[in-house]
């Protein structure tokens, strides 16, 4: 059965989306639930795959640091043995003094850069901690949405064939006035409902047309008053049920 036509598109408003919350909210929960697992799991070997590069990495500036440390060692070690040699030259004080600045400059220098090695290390250390976590919380948030969504699609429909089917319990056998919503799934099991009820609809319609002809033609043929009023009840309570 065809359906009928929007006249103007459908907008879906969010407080309609559970529209079968008990379900909807179960589907969902166990979505998130599945998505938990895998995403832990996944989260948990990409944090020990990170933690194990930046301690690598920590390892890399601690020999960094002792690195700077042996070379002012060594440095110092050298000038102090051209002290040694050098004690009768009035000239190498002046060429100490310039020794021993340039080897403190550049241990400062490496210091200075092995601790902002050390802070950028830790705020990569933090910004990939959260990224894990709020991609975490992230993803299951979408998935948690998509779930209600997705089920929406479902459950819509289902709930316009329920309510069909209410109608044709409680007598009232009319086509459906109201279609799908774009994107809705069951567009089969829609169809055959409303088609079923159209089905029923014309039977009736033709049983009413039949005892039309029935009570015209035992009024023509002046059939018992009993006869007559039974038609007539019945085409009365049939006709009731078509205008419900």
């Amino acid at each position: 059965m065809p359906q009928t036509p929007q006249t103007q598109p459908y907008h879906r408003k969010f407080r309609n989306f559970l529209l079968d919350a008990r379900f909807q909210l179960k589907f969902a929960s166990y979505t998130v639930v599945t998505t938990l697992i895998v995403a832990g799991l996944l989260g948990g070997f990409l944090w020990t795959t990170t933690a194990t590069l930046f301690a690598q990495t920590q390892v890399a500036v601690k020999a960094r640091a002792q690195a700077a440390e042996t070379s002012k060692e060594l440095g110092t070690c050298t000038l102090n043995n051209d002290i040694a040699k050098n004690l009768d030259n009035p000239d190498f004080e002046k060429q100490l003094q310039e020794r021993s600045e340039a080897i403190d400059k550049k241990y400062e220098k490496d210091s200075a850069e092995i601790i902002e090695t050390r802070a950028q290390l830790e705020r990569q250390q933090k910004v990939t901690l959260l990224s894990l976590v709020g991609g975490l919380i992230a993803f299951v948030l979408f998935v948690g949405m998509a779930s209600i969504v997705t089920t929406h699609r479902i459950v819509g429909p289902l709930f316009r064939v329920k309510r069909m089917a209410n109608e044709v319990t409680g007598g009232k056998i009319r086509p459906p006035t109201y279609g799908l919503r774009p994107g809705d799934e069951l567009k089969d099991l829609f169809d055959a409902f409303a088609t079923m009820v159209t089905s029923l609809r014309s039977r009736q319609e033709a049983d009413l047309k039949r005892l039309d002809e029935l009570l015209a033609a035992a009024r023509a043929s002046g059939a018992a008053e009993a006869t007559i009023k039974g038609l007539e009840a019945a085409r009365l309570e049939l006709h009731s049920r078509l205008e419900r």
